[in-house]
């Protein structure tokens, strides 16, 4: 049985949302738009936890400036694993969002 999905509520800087459901869009391959939106943030939330499981240094930079609320759903197994992660590194979730969704932006140009 698959765990169920969690919602999560982000304050994200302006526009960073929508950069996701850009890269979400130009990387569906199926014709459900919000499950692809789903599964974006899940990949730059797992990677960023797999990255930080590794023991590799990351920067959590400052996010300034206005931000959008964002609702998410991502799966209850990463929700656990980003938990343990905003625990031991004493992180926001918001600033956890932010490095999560930048870095993962960033690994999805020009692809």
């Amino acid at each position: 049985m698959t765990p169920s999905p969690q919602k999560l509520g982000l304050f994200l800087p302006e526009g960073l949302h929508d950069d996701m459901l850009r890269t979400a869009r130009r990387l569906n391959t199926r014709k459900n738009p919000r499950g692809s939106v789903r599964r974006a943030y899940e990949r730059a939330f797992a990677q960023l936890a797999d990255t930080l499981d590794a023991g590799v240094p990351v920067t959590f930079p400052a996010t300034r400036g206005t931000k959008d609320r964002v609702s998410v759903r991502i799966s209850g197994r990463i929700c656990a694993r980003v938990r343990v992660h905003l625990e031991t590194q004493n992180l926001k979730l918001t600033d956890f969002a932010f490095a999560a969704i930048d870095r993962f932006l960033v690994s999805q140009e020009g692809t």
